[in-house]
């Protein structure tokens, strides 16, 4: 199963992902879930670093199926675009998990 983790702020704001595991749906290459969520949090992740250009501390390890990537102290004029990015994650990843919860669980975390 892939577990990914979206943390949140005190606030409300979240603040970056943790993305663990592989799905198991089928086998590599024919795994549809497990594509779905690696486009879905490397797209996110290209998009903070590419795109809007915030500063994201990330680690990739292809081996184990891990993806982290935790927003660093985002300057006021990006803030919003980096919300947009990880809430459009969020409610994706909560809509495959709709129809594959067997293979994907997304948790909400607090974090400061």
């Amino acid at each position: 199963m892939t577990t990914v983790t979206v943390f949140r702020r005190p606030d409300g704001t979240l603040s970056g992902f943790d993305c663990r595991g592989h799905s198991g749906y089928a086998d590599a290459g024919e795994d549809i879930v497990c594509a779905a969520v690696s486009a879905l949090t490397q797209g996110t992740l290209n998009g903070l670093l590419n795109v809007l250009k915030a500063p994201v501390d990330y680690h990739i390890d292809e081996k184990d199926g891990i993806l982290t990537a935790s927003l660093g102290e985002v300057p006021e004029g990006k803030r919003a675009g980096a919300q947009l990015l990880l809430q459009t994650l969020a409610s994706a990843l909560q809509m495959i998990e709709a129809d594959y919860a067997r293979f994907l669980r997304v948790i909400f975390k607090e974090r400061r």
